[in-house]
C-alpha cells in the first residue's frame, strides 16, 4: 500500500520519515521465534500491561495534557494472528510508539514477529539511558536506529506496524476526552485513533475493535468509538456509515468532534501574516507548504504530524495531548490554536483565498482575535521587525590578551572591559565572588586569543562562504558546510535531498580555496575543519601550564569542565542561551581508567567547545538576530567538572531584585516583593535544564517561590513537586530555599550596583532579573590530590541577566529621565502636550510590555518620568520647571486602568516647591482642563487641550494598535 505524502516543508523533510521504507543496518536481522518475556510472567519489565483492569487503572498509565484529556497508546503483536497480544504501553515511561519496540531490544527482548535483533550485553533503566548511550556510537546506530528531532527513531518498526499492506503490529492511541458542559454540551468520550498515515481498512480496523474490546473494561469497551484522523481514513468512515455496516455507530471524524467557534489555545502570541488555507489534497498541500512560507498563518482542517514553516497555526480539530505540533510551536514561539469549523468560517475563507494579511491575538483562556489589515499597514509591520536592533558586539584585539586569565582577581569595575575577552559566562563569576557565595574554586578564562589564532588560516574560506547568495538563501547548505556531510546525510535522508547533494557535489568538484564552499566540505564542514586542525604549541603550552598551576592541586581523574563562553552570549538584546557545548577534559587523560577518557585532552576539549561556535543551531540564532558572526569569538571557562554520582540535586533560579520602592520620588505602582525568586530543581544529576527528550512532559522539577517583602518578611510557596520523589517529600527544605533567596540576592544586588555606576539616579535601574544555576554536592567534589576531602555544598556555578536590551528607538531617550529598567522593557514612550491660554505642560510618560514576564506595574499606567511648566499671569509670578520623577510624591492617573480617559494628578515634593520659579504643589489634567495648586489653593484654572506624540513603539504595540477596541 502506498504511503502518503507528508505535508511538511521540504527543509524538513530528513525529520519526517515515517511513509519510507527503512533500510535496516546490518546484523539486526535475526530469529522471530526465540520466547518473549512479559512483565505479567514475572520477567522482564518493560513497563507495558496486557489489559487495563479499570478507568483507575487506565488513569495510573495516561499521559494528559491541559485540556484534561488523557492518553494511553498501545502495540497489538502478532496483529491479525489468532495468538496477538495487546500491550498497553505506560505514559508515564514513554512518548512515542516506537520507544517500546527499542527499549525491548536494547535489554535483550525480542518483539515477537519483528525481525530486530536484541542486544545481548545491555541492561537500561530507561529510554534516557539508551539514547545516552546511543550518542556514544558511531553511524549507523544499532538495531537500525536514527537520531530525528533529538530522539531515536526506528524506521522498522513503522513500516511493520503501519506501512506493510500486511502488518505485523498494530498501533494505536487511547483515548479519555471528558465531559463538557460549553459551548455545546458533551459527554465523556473513550475512543482510539491511528497514525495519521495509517491507510486502515475495514477488516483492520474490525481486528482493532476486537483486540481492543478483549482488553478493557466493560465501562471502556462498550462505548469505544474510532476516530478518523487523516483524509484516507475519514473516506473510511464515509464508505462504512454509507454501506451500513456494524461498525458505523462506532466511527467519528474529529471535524464531528470540533464546535464551530470554540476556541482552544495551546501556544498563545501577538503576531501578523497572511492566512492561508491548507488544500484538501495531499499532494498540493505538500507541495504548498514545501514551499516555506515563514509568512504565513495557516489554516488546517486536521492537525498535521509536523509543524509547518510559518507564523501562526490553526487547525480545524482539536490537537490531542501531548502532540508533537503543539510542542514545536511553543518552542517557535508561534500562535497555535484550534479554532473549530476554521475552514467553514465564510470571512475566514475569503482573506484566505486572497492571502490577506491580518493581526492574530491569542492569549490564555480561549481568548483569541483575528482581524484582517491593510498591504501597508502589514508592510510597515515587517518594516518595524527589521529595524530592530541587531546585538552589538565590541570589537577587540585578541593579541592584546593573555591567553589565560585569573577570574578571582577580577575587580566588578573591570567586568565590561574584560567581557569581550572572556564572554558572558565568565564575566558572571566576578559577581559570585563580590558576594562571596559558594562557587567553583578558582574559576579561570581561556580568553579569546587562542580561539581567533586557532581560526584564523580557516577565516578567509568562512567569510568567502558567508558572502556566497546560495549560502544564505538555502538552509540545507549552511547545515551542509557548518556540520558536515556525515551528520548532513544522517538529518536530510529524502530522496530529494540525495539529489541536491548530488548536484551539489557536482557543481563543487574543486575543492582548492578557489572555490570556499569546496574547499569547506573537504575540510569536513567548519565545525570538524576547526576540531581537527592542531593547537598552536606556544597557545597550547602556555594554557597548559596555567591549568597545571591553577588544577594542579586536583587528583589526576578529575576532570575540568571547559565551558563555552562566547562573547555572543549574554549580551544586550541576545541571551544564546543553550546555544554552545561543554566539554570535559583532563590534565591527565593518559592516566583515565575509560577509554573514552583517555582521549579527552585540554586540546580536545578546548577545540571541541570552540566548534561549537560554529553549530548550525547557533548560527541560525544569530543569523535571525542579525549578529556579524565573524565579529564574535569563542572564550572559555574552565573550573572541576560535576560528577554525577556526586550530585545532589541541580537547580535553576530565576531571581528579581526590585528596589523601585527605595527609589527617591513618588512609588507610582503598588509596591512589589523586594526578591521574587522561583526555584527549579530536580534531584541528583537528572537535569533541570535540559531533561531526556525521550521523558519530556514525564519528568517534571520541584518548583517552589520565594518572597520576601520591605519589612524582610519571606513567604515560601510550594508549586509543584519533583516527580522523582515519592509524595511528600522535598529536595529543598524551607532552611535551604531561604538561603538560596539570601545569597541569589547578595549576587543581584551586587549586579544592580554595577548596573548603576554610569548612571545618574533618575536614570538608574530599580530592578534586575537574573538566572543562576546550582549545583548541591555531596562530600568529595572536588577530588584533592592530597586525598582531603571536601565538605557538601550548595554551588552557584552561573549568573546572567535575563533583562532584554534597549528597544530600538529608544537611544534617542537616554536623555530623559526614565530609568533603565523601565525603558528596556517599554512598550510605548508617550509625550502630551497640553497647551491652556496661560500655561503650556509637557509629559513624558513609559508604558510597559503588557506580555513581559516581570510585570513592572505599568502596563496600564504610565510611568511618569517627566513633567515641564511654563506659566504666566499667576498670583505671585511666572512658574517656570522641569522636574523628574524624584520629586513626585503622588502621581495619580484616575481609572485609566479600568478604560477611563487620560487623566494625571502630580503631587510635588514639599522640598522643591519653594525653590525659584516652581511655586507649585501640585498639577491636575482633566477632560481637557489644567489646574495649578499650591496649599490647597486654586492658582489657575484654563482649558488646556492636549496632543499626544508617540516617542517610541514597539512592533507589538503597533499590532495591538490595529486591533479594534472592545
Amino acid at each position: 500500500m502506498p504511503s502518503r505524502p507528508r505535508l511538511v516543508p521540504a527543509a524538513l523533510s530528513w525529520a519526517l520519515s515515517l511513509s519510507a521504507p527503512a533500510l535496516l543496518a546490518p546484523g539486526i536481522l535475526g530469529c522471530a521465534g526465540s520466547p518473549s518475556a512479559w512483565p505479567e510472567d514475572g520477567k522482564f519489565d518493560d513497563h507495558s500491561v496486557a489489559r487495563l483492569r479499570s478507568i483507575e487503572h487506565f488513569e495510573t498509565l495516561a499521559a494528559r495534557n491541559e485540556t484534561g484529556a488523557a492518553v494511553v497508546k498501545f502495540v497489538i503483536v502478532g496483529f491479525g494472528d489468532p495468538h496477538q497480544q495487546i500491550r498497553y504501553l505506560d505514559g508515564r515511561f514513554y512518548e512515542f510508539h516506537d520507544q517500546w519496540y527499542w527499549f525491548r531490544l536494547a535489554n535483550g527482548h525480542r518483539v515477537p514477529g519483528a525481525r530486530g535483533r536484541p542486544l545481548t550485553d545491555q541492561h537500561f533503566e530507561s529510554v534516557a539511558a539508551v539514547t545516552e548511550w546511543s550518542r556514544t556510537k558511531r553511524a549507523p546506530l544499532p538495531l537500525g536506529l536514527r537520531t530525528v528531532d533529538e530522539r531515536l527513531y526506528s524506521d522498522y518498526f513503522y513500516e511493520i506496524a503501519v506501512h506493510r499492506e500486511q502488518r505485523v503490529l498494530g498501533i494505536g492511541t487511547l483515548i479519555h476526552l471528558p465531559a463538557r458542559s460549553h459551548p455545546q454540551p458533551r459527554e465523556a468520550l473513550w475512543a482510539f485513533e491511528l497514525e495519521y498515515a495509517d491507510e486502515v481498512d475495514s477488516g483492520a480496523l474490525e481486528r482493532f475493535f476486537s483486540a481492543l474490546g478483549e482488553s478493557l473494561p466493560p465501562a471502556i469497551a462498550e462505548d469505544l468509538r474510532f476516530i478518523a484522523r487523516s483524509p484516507a481514513q475519514e473516506q473510511l468512515v464515509n464508505r462504512l456509515r454509507a454501506r451500513d455496516k456494524p461498525l458505523a455507530d462506532k466511527l467519528l471524524t474529529y471535524a464531528e468532534l470540533a464546535v464551530p467557534g470554540e476556541i482552544q489555545v495551546y501556544n498563545p502570541g501577538l503576531i501578523a501574516g497572511r492566512l492561508r488555507k491548507l488544500p484538501a489534497d495531499p499532494q498540493q498541500a505538500a507541495a504548498l507548504l514545501a514551499s516555506g512560507d515563514e509568512g504565513a498563518i495557516w489554516m488546517l482542517a486536521r492537525v498535521p504530524d509536523e509543524l509547518p514553516t510559518g507564523a501562526g497555526l490553526l487547525t480545524g480539530v482539536p490537537q490531542t495531548p501531548l502532540a508533537h505540533v503543539n510542542l514545536l510551536a511553543r518552542d517557535r514561539g508561534i500562535p497555535n490554536v484550534y479554532l473549530g469549523g476554521v475552514m467553514d468560517d465564510p470571512q475566514l475563507d475569503s482573506l484566505a483565498r486572497v492571502h490577506a494579511p491580518v493581526v492574530l491575538l491569542a492569549e490564555p483562556g480561549g481568548v483569541l482575535r483575528i482581524e484582517p489589515i491593510s498591504e501597508g499597514a502589514y508592510a510597515r509591520w515587517r518594516g518595524l521587525r527589521a529595524s530592530a536592533r541587531a546585538p552589538t558586539l565590541t570589537a577587540v584585539d585578541p593579541a592584546a590578551w593573555p591567553y589565560t586569565l585569573d577570574l578571582d582577581t577580577v575587580d566588578l569595575a573591570e567586568v565590561p572591559a574584560l567581557r569581550p575577552a572572556i564572554g558572558g559566562k565568565s564575566a558572571g563569576f566576578p559577581f559570585l565572588r563580590a558576594a562571596k557565595v559558594e562557587r567553583p574554586e578558582r574559576p579561570l578564562a581561556i580568553t579569546v586569543r587562542a580561539y581567533a589564532e586557532h581560526l584564523a588560516a580557516l577565516r578567509p574560506l568562512i567569510a568567502a562562504a558567508l558572502d556566497e547568495p546560495s549560502f544564505d538563501r538555502d538552509g540545507r547548505l549552511r547545515y551542509l558546510l557548518l556540520e558536515g556531510r556525515e551528520d548532513f546525510e544522517q538529518r536530510f535522508s529524502s530522496a530529494a535531498d540525495r539529489r541536491w547533494l548530488a548536484d551539489f557535489d557536482a557543481a563543487h568538484e574543486d575543492a582548492s580555496d578557489k572555490d570556499p564552499i569546496a574547499a569547506l566540505l573537504a575540510r569536513g564542514g567548519v565545525k570538524r575543519a576547526i576540531r581537527d586542525a592542531p593547537l598552536d604549541p606556544a597557545a597550547a603550552a602556555a594554557i597548559t601550564d596555567a591549568l597545571t598551576q591553577h588544577f594542579g592541586h586536583f587528583a589526576a581523574n578529575q576532570g575540568l569542565r571547559f565551558r563555552s563562553s562566547s562573547t555572543v552570549e549574554d549580551v544586550e538584546g541576545f541571551s544564546g542561551a543553550g546555544l554552545y557545548d561543554s566539554n570535559t577534559g583532563f590534565l591527565h587523560p593518559e592516566a583515565q581508567a575509560s577509554k573514552k577518557d583517555r582521549k579527552r585532552s585540554v586540546a580536545w576539549a578546548l577545540r571541541k567547545t570552540w566548534a561549537s561556535y560554529w553549530s548550525f543551531e547557533a548560527f541560525e540564532e544569530r543569523r535571525t538576530a542579525g549578529v556579524d558572526h565573524l565579529a564574535g569569538n569563542m572564550a572559555v571557562l574552565v573550573h572541576a567538572r560535576f560528577d554525577d554520582a556526586l550530585e545532589r540535586s541541580n537547580g535553576v533560579i530565576t531571581l528579581t531584585l526590585d528596589l523601585g520602592e527605595d527609589r527617591r520620588g513618588a512609588l507610582q505602582r503598588p509596591a512589589p516583593a523586594i526578591a521574587d525568586m522561583e526555584v527549579d530543581v530536580q534531584l541528583g544529576a537528572l537535569s533541570v535544564t535540559n531533561p531526556p527528550p525521550e521523558r519530556a512532559g514525564e519528568v517534571l522539577p520541584e518548583v517552589s517561590r520565594v518572597t520576601r517583602d520591605a519589612q524582610g518578611r519571606v513567604a515560601i510557596n510550594r508549586l509543584a513537586a519533583s516527580t522523582e520523589l515519592p509524595a511528600g517529600a522535598q529536595i529543598l527544605d524551607d532552611v535551604a530555599l531561604i538561603e538560596l533567596l539570601d545569597a541569589t540576592t547578595a549576587v543581584a544586588e551586587r549586579w544592580l550596583a554595577a548596573e548603576n555606576r554610569e548612571l545618574d539616579h533618575p536614570r538608574a535601574r530599580g530592578s534586575v532579573t537574573l538566572d543562576l544555576e546550582f549545583r548541591a554536592l555531596a562530600p568529595g567534589w572536588p577530588a584533592y590530590a592530597s586525598g582531603e576531602q571536601a565538605p557538601s555544598r550548595v554551588v552557584i556555578k552561573q549568573v546572567r541577566s535575563l533583562d532584554p536590551g534597549l528597544p530600538a528607538g529608544s537611544e534617542r531617550l537616554l536623555d530623559q529621565p526614565l530609568p533603565r529598567d523601565l525603558l528596556a522593557h517599554a512598550d510605548r514612550v508617550e509625550q502630551r502636550k497640553c497647551q491652556s491660554g496661560r500655561a503650556f505642560v509637557q509629559v513624558v510618560e513609559l508604558f510597559t510590555d503588557p506580555m513581559a514576564a516581570h510585570d513592572l506595574g505599568h502596563a496600564k499606567e504610565p510611568f511618569l518620568a517627566r513633567i515641564g511648566v511654563r506659566a504666566e499671569g499667576l498670583p505671585g509670578g511666572s512658574r517656570h520647571f522641569d522636574l523628574d520623577h524624584q520629586e513626585f510624591i503622588a502621581v495619580s492617573h484616575g481609572r485609566l486602568d479600568q478604560g477611563m480617559p487620560w487623566s494625571l494628578r502630580v503631587d510635588l515634593e514639599p522640598t522643591v516647591v519653594p525653590a525659584v520659579g516652581i511655586g507649585v504643589d501640585r498639577i491636575e489634567l482633566e477632560a481637557g482642563l489644567l489646574r495649578l495648586f499650591l496649599d490647597g489653593h486654586l492658582i489657575l484654572e484654563e482649558p488646556a487641550p492636549c496632543t499626544l506624540e508617540l516617542m517610541l513603539s514597539t512592533p507589538q504595540v503597533y499590532l495591538r494598535s490595529l486591533l479594534p477596541a472592545q
